[in-house]
């Protein structure tokens, strides 16, 4: 296993949020299963086949929000594209948009792995196309970082379990926290902020990350 950095921006970004539905939060940091999205369309791995992709390469991922330009609402609605008679079939929804994030990804996975993934990011060699979240969020920019760490650790950054958080380690000026629902548990995302935590979490660069078996813990919650 081997530790890797690597830097991510957008033009605009949208994660949608599970627990919203006629308005369409985003999260401010890509989820787990987000970043393997991303990773998996560098290595061409289609949406359906990227739980086992990730379980095969012992996938531990985390991200944390280093920069962003501020949110925008849009007002949208979807139209299908499939049939002769155009029709809009929603009625309008509010999107929320991160304007030009830059984010930093952890991964903690097998070394070939990781040297396979630093090489197609350093060359750009990506087998389908990069977005934040959807496709109406273009890629801005991707590089790899130099220096990469894996430490299990009582404080980090990114995004934290509610149930673990004791408090706060570091927080900076203009930090943001949100509580969100995440598949089935409750998480803190932070911008600017270190977490305590409760317990060892494990942490690339002080930031959290998650294994496969870390989300499906998460799939079955704590919520009812």
């Amino acid at each position: 296993m081997q530790p890797h950095v690597f830097s991510v921006s957008f033009f605009t970004a949208h994660f949608k949020r599970h627990e919203t539905k006629k308005f369409r939060s985003s999260y401010l940091l890509p989820p787990p299963t987000v970043i393997w999205g991303i990773i998996g369309a560098i290595f061409g791995v289609e949406r359906e086949k990227l739980g086992r992709f990730a379980k095969e390469n012992n996938l531990i991922v985390g991200a944390e929000l280093c920069n962003f330009k501020g949110l925008a609402i849009e007002k949208a609605t979807l139209m299908p594209w499939d049939k002769k008679d155009r029709m809009f079939i929603r009625t309008v929804e509010d999107f929320e948009f991160l304007i030009e994030p830059h984010y930093r990804i952890g991964v903690y996975a097998k070394e070939g792995f990781i040297e396979e993934l630093k090489k197609r990011i350093e060359k750009r060699d990506f087998e389908f196309d990069i977005y934040g979240g959807i496709s109406d969020c273009f890629l801005k920019d991707i590089e790899n970082e130099n220096k990469a760490e894996f430490m299990e650790r009582r404080e980090a950054r990114g995004m934290i379990p509610v149930d673990i958080v004791a408090g706060f380690s570091q927080i900076a000026e203009g930090c943001k926290i949100i509580r969100v629902l995440y598949l089935n548990t409750f998480f803190y995302q932070g911008f600017k902020v270190e977490f305590k935590v409760k317990e060892t979490t494990k942490t690339v660069n002080g930031i959290a990350v998650w294994s496969v078996d870390d989300v499906e813990r998460f799939r079955k919650g704590d919520v009812e």
